[in-house]
């Protein structure tokens, strides 16, 4: 199993969380707004999210998300390159309290990706986990 150096010190470095697991589905959450370190936070989501052998399903909080995010261009390419060629049992992002950033850049790397994203109108995880 995945451990990263990173988290095994502080976990909030990558803000990546195992919520929960419902009818075979597993469900990640991400808020990169509250991510502590950006250093490693590839190698991070590859060797976690890599190992899962179930259907799971990522949900992204674009809660505090700005520019400076936004910027993080790299970190943008290298996550689409890893969600189209790694997750394969990636079964959809549910992006929560989407900003004009997050909108943004969903545009910009829809066109790269199979798989589907859906805007979710939910303030909180819970509340997604909720309705399913």
């Amino acid at each position: 199993m995945y451990t990263c150096p990173l988290c095994a010190v502080n976990p909030s470095s990558h803000s990546l969380i195992k919520m929960a697991e419902k009818s075979g589905i597993v469900y990640f959450y991400t808020c990169p707004a509250k991510a502590t370190e950006y250093e490693g936070i590839i190698n991070h989501y590859e060797g976690v999210l890599s190992e899962i052998t179930k259907k799971w399903v990522w949900i992204v909080d674009g809660k505090g998300f700005g520019l400076t995010h936004a910027m993080q261009i790299n970190t943008a390419i290298e996550l689409t390159k890893l969600i189209s060629t790694k997750f394969k049992n990636l079964k959809k992002i549910i992006i929560i309290n989407p900003t004009i950033y997050i909108t943004m850049t969903h545009k910009i790397v829809m066109p790269f990706l199979d798989v589907n994203i859906e805007m979710n109108e939910s303030k909180t995880a819970e509340e997604v986990l909720e309705t399913l």
